[in-house]
């Protein structure tokens, strides 16, 4: 990889630095947004030069994603092993987003791929479809950290006239995650708690990926 880097390098008249950086980026971040402020010139290299990472995260066990459309580009795991294990509140709440994501989606309610709702509007869908109360607002904070950390939403400001309603982006990430066989387990959630503590990514992950971008 070191001699396709010094070539990339060379024929593009950029650092190594730059390259590096974008790698690390994706690496701890999963995704990045053209959109998103600080991402655009990981975006733009990832974009450019796509055949040479997809050499580099294929070598880690990766498959390279870029949507020009949604201007979105990132990381999948090939092997299910790969996947993060969420634990059942963490699951539920993904699943949520999901399903707010593709309501808005349908009501034409998006910018650029992202769709905005609030901390308010998930929680009271929690409560709603899941039959159990919201964890506390620690717990929350946690979980919300979490799934911005994988690029699955964007945290915005809090409304003047409630400082605990924050203002929450969610991002094209989640269909990735979140597929249509996944996204069924919540329909049938009855509030009760899984067998065990955490809840896997469906085994036909990336076939679902591929049917939802045809």
């Amino acid at each position: 990889m070191l001699k396709e880097l010094k070539k990339v390098v060379e024929e593009s008249g950029k650092d190594v630095e730059e390259f590096q950086h974008t790698a690390n980026f994706v690496l701890a971040n999963q995704f990045a947004s053209a959109y998103k402020h600080g991402q655009r010139k990981h975006y733009l290299l990832l974009e450019s030069y796509q055949e040479y990472f997809d050499r580099l995260f294929s070598a880690l066990g990766m498959k390279l994603y870029i949507n020009e459309n949604e201007r979105l580009a990132g990381v999948l795991p090939i092997q299910k092993e790969a996947f993060v294990r969420l634990k059942t509140d963490e699951t539920l709440f993904l699943l949520i987003l999901r399903q707010i994501y593709e309501e808005k989606i349908e009501n034409f309610e998006v910018d650029n791929g992202f769709v905005a709702s609030n901390t308010r509007t998930i929680l009271d869908r929690f409560v709603q479809l899941v039959k159990r109360d919201v964890p506390n607002e620690t717990r929350f904070k946690d979980i919300l950290a979490l799934l911005s950390r994988h690029g699955v939403l964007i945290r915005g400001k809090t409304y003047e006239e409630d400082s605990k309603n924050q203002i929450i982006n969610i991002t094209p990430v989640v269909r990735l995650i979140v597929t249509e066989a996944y996204l069924r387990q919540l329909e049938s959630f009855n509030g009760s708690d899984p067998d065990e503590d955490d809840i896997e990514e469906d085994s036909d992950t990336q076939q679902d990926v591929n049917q939802d971008e045809g």
